[in-house]
This record gives structure tokens, sequence and C-alpha cells, in this order.
């Protein structure tokens, strides 16, 4: 019963987050280039190759969005596909990785002192942090869904 608890919650926990990147990075990429870019730079080439560049990640994260939708209606329907508990622990620790791929790239530019000279980002700050925060929660929470499929 909580694996398939835990299942669920991890989905729906996948869902809204790979949703909101898909918006954030595919259609807001001039807010998400922002992020990324000084201000003294924003008038140049690079902020609008910046901006096109970030709509790739919004792509990905809709495609993991739409698995995970997938995934979740498959288990409200009680469907057989995927109710296997080894092949859900599949699944999520598939999720758990694009999570953690998306929160550890971060860590770099954290310990090299975040924006320094018009360099990187400010990893501790606006969306960045949330994004950041988010990302390691999300990997949390599908590992810890996939242990309880795991066990069971």
């Amino acid at each position: 019963m909580i694996n398939n608890i835990s299942y669920i919650a991890a989905l729906i926990a996948c869902v809204l987050w790979f949703t909101a990147a898909t918006r954030y990075f595919g259609f807001q990429q001039f807010a998400a280039a922002k992020v990324l870019i000084p201000k003294s730079q924003r008038g140049s080439p690079i902020y609008l190759t910046t901006a096109a560049a970030i709509r790739f990640l919004g792509g990905m994260n809709g495609a993991f969005a739409l698995m995970s939708a997938v995934l979740l209606a498959l288990a409200f329907s009680q469907s057989a596909l995927f109710s296997d508990p080894a092949e859900r622990c599949i699944l999520l620790l598939i999720l758990a990785a694009a999570h953690f791929s998306q929160f550890i790239f971060n860590v770099p530019v954290l310990l090299k002192g975040q924006r320094r000279d018009e360099a990187y980002w400010n990893v501790l700050s606006g969306p960045m942090l949330f994004i950041f925060v988010l990302d390691a929660a999300e990997t949390v929470i599908c590992l810890c869904a996939a242990a309880l499929q795991f066990a069971a």
C-alpha cells in the first residue's frame, strides 16, 4: 500500500516540477537567460543565444513531464502496464537521475563562488536557489519511492 502511495506521490511531484520547468525554460526563456547572463551582457548576442539554447532544457523537461503524466494515468487506471514494483523502481530511478542531473551541475558553480566578475550565476538566490533546492528534493522523493518499490 505504502509503495503504491509513494509511487503516485512521486509521479505527481514529477509532473508538477517538470511541467513548471517546461514552462520556465521553454516559454519564459528570456527570464531564465537573465538569471544566467549578467546585466552588462544582456545587450550582446550571447544573451539571445543563451535564451534560444535554454529552450532545449524546456523540451527535455517537457518529455519527462509527459512520461510522468502517462505513468500517473496508467497507475490511476489500474493498468497492468508498469504495475510491477521492479518496473516502477527502474522508472523512479530514471526520474531521480533526471532531477539529479539538473541539480548536480549547479554544485561546481556553487563551489566556485557563484557570479564572480560576471562569470557563472547565483545558485543561492532567486530562481536558481528554488530550482537547486527543488531538484535536490525531487531526487530524494524519487529515490525514496524507488526504495519502497524495491522493498515491495
